[in-house]
């Protein structure tokens, strides 16, 4: 045995890539629990939603106007547009637009974005395969499934080497759905895993400003894993054993060397990931909610004015921290934003999308807001993340300090937007694109969805 095969083998995440092969092969949806089901269920439907409401964002049209411009229309529909596309670029738009609004799912102890990559390029497939909607939710699993436990593996040194975490580990879970729709065998699907990891990209330095940026990542993960698997299925090869393999996914993007990889984590040996995924009701960056729900939660309950604050702390976990600095001269950028987001919800006790447009974030009244807001990450409060997303707000007035603390942000499972809150801001995002009525019979299809034989008509009734 070579000393690369003696390291190999005895390394800790010593087998990840086939735990991920088997898992998506043997995913069969009689013997998935009830419970994954149902977020399955809920996580479709939500995610169409924004995809829906994100379909006419500035950078989902350019986008689109981009590959108009060399190619011609395809057949597949894509949810909120007008124009089919093929499935490379139906994968990719729909991917964009499901995060071009910062209102998409994300799985909290990896901190990625699942539906936003998965599910663009596993409703793209199912219809193009006529797939049953039970395919539908395995496929779903199997992709959110694989995402989540190789963020989960690599938290929070993915994030911390600069990586964005969603368009890191999406290509894989894009990949397992499409390879799951797609009947691929096990050689098959590694040969995936192989070609997605060379796809695995997205740079954390929009923070710094260029948000844009951010919203093509999950349109590119959700592209470039819906390739590898039909590359895969052509009869290409990818490199072996690539998530845990020496210059592989682990050491390349987490860990900087082969003994530090960590195991990974599916079902059964872990509780299925999806059922603690969270849904957001701000359309904002989710590092912040917590902090931002502190703010108004506190001024509403002691009767603080906007204009009574003096000076206002937050101490939060590192990561959620690093965007204190971000400005606020773009839409994208302005969702990002520490300093306009806690801004919003100090004057209008909750965040709305409106509140994005450029007259609200030209206001001088949240420059002068910023002046009196500092942000920190003490030790105490950052090494209780990612168990949970802490901020501690403490408001000063002329009458003194005032704390609040949180703990969780509404929509994660411990503090849960329930079936109506969902369906009702699915109908919000979907009602002012295709009319109330139409909205309401899609919220009941999609949330009926396993039922269905075919669910190539319901696809099709999401596009303009």
């Amino acid at each position: 045995m070579s000393h690369a095969e003696a390291v190999h083998t005895l390394q800790p995440a010593a087998g990840a890539t086939d735990q991920i092969v088997q898992f998506a092969g043997d995913l069969c949806y009689d013997a998935i629990p009830d419970e994954a089901r149902y977020y399955a269920r809920r996580h479709l439907l939500d995610t169409v939603g924004v995809m829906i409401a994100g379909a006419p964002g500035t950078i989902a049209t350019q986008a689109e106007n981009v590959i108009k411009a060399v190619r011609p229309a395809g057949k597949i529909p894509v949810p909120g547009r007008a124009r089919r596309a093929d499935l490379l670029d139906a994968a990719f738009l729909g991917g964009t637009a499901a995060h071009g609004i910062e209102l998409d799912d994300g799985y909290r102890h990896g901190s990625a974005h699942c539906g936003c990559v998965v599910i663009p390029a596993a409703i793209s497939v199912a219809y193009d395969r006529h797939a049953s909607g039970r395919a539908l939710v395995e496929a779903i699993i199997a992709g959110y499934e694989t995402n989540i436990c190789l963020a989960r593996a690599c938290a929070p040194d993915l994030r911390q080497r600069g990586f964005h975490p969603t368009s890191a580990v999406g290509p894989f879970g894009a990949a397992m759905a499409t390879a799951k729709l797609r009947g691929l065998n096990a050689q098959q699907r590694a040969h995936a895993l192989g070609i997605a990891a060379s796809s695995a990209a997205g740079l954390f330095a929009f923070v710094n400003g260029g948000g844009d940026i951010k919203r093509l990542h999950a349109g590119h993960a959700s592209r470039e894993g819906m390739q590898a698997a039909l590359l895969a299925e052509q009869g290409t090869e990818g490199p072996p054993n690539v998530i845990e393999a020496r210059d592989g996914f682990m050491q390349a993007f987490a860990f900087g060397r082969i003994d530090k990889a960590r195991p990974i984590k599916l079902p059964p040996d872990a509780e299925y990931g999806i059922t603690d995924c969270y849904i957001k009701p701000y359309a904002c960056c989710r590092h912040i909610q917590p902090a931002v729900e502190a703010t108004f939660q506190l001024l509403n309950d002691e009767n603080i004015a906007f204009e009574d604050i003096k000076k206002i702390d937050v101490e939060t976990y590192k990561i959620a921290a690093e965007h204190a600095h971000v400005p606020w001269n773009d839409f994208a950028s302005a969702q990002l934003s520490f300093p306009y987001l806690v801004g919003l919800a100090a004057r209008y006790r909750g965040i709305k999308f409106e509140h994005f447009d450029e007259k609200t974030r030209r206001d001088p009244a949240f420059e002068q807001f910023s002046q009196k807001l500092t942000v920190s990450a003490p030790v105490e409060i950052d090494q209780l993340y990612p168990k949970l997303r802490p901020a501690r707000v403490t408001v000063t007035t002329s009458k003194g300090n005032f704390v609040k603390q949180a703990d969780e942000a509404w929509g994660s499972r411990q503090v849960p937007l329930d079936d109506m809150g969902l369906i009702d801001k699915f109908l919000g995002l979907v009602a002012p694109a295709f009319g109330d009525a139409r909205a309401k019979v899609l919220s009941e299809q999609l949330w009926n969805v396993d039922d269905l034989d075919d669910v190539a008509p319901l696809i099709e009734a999401l596009a303009k």
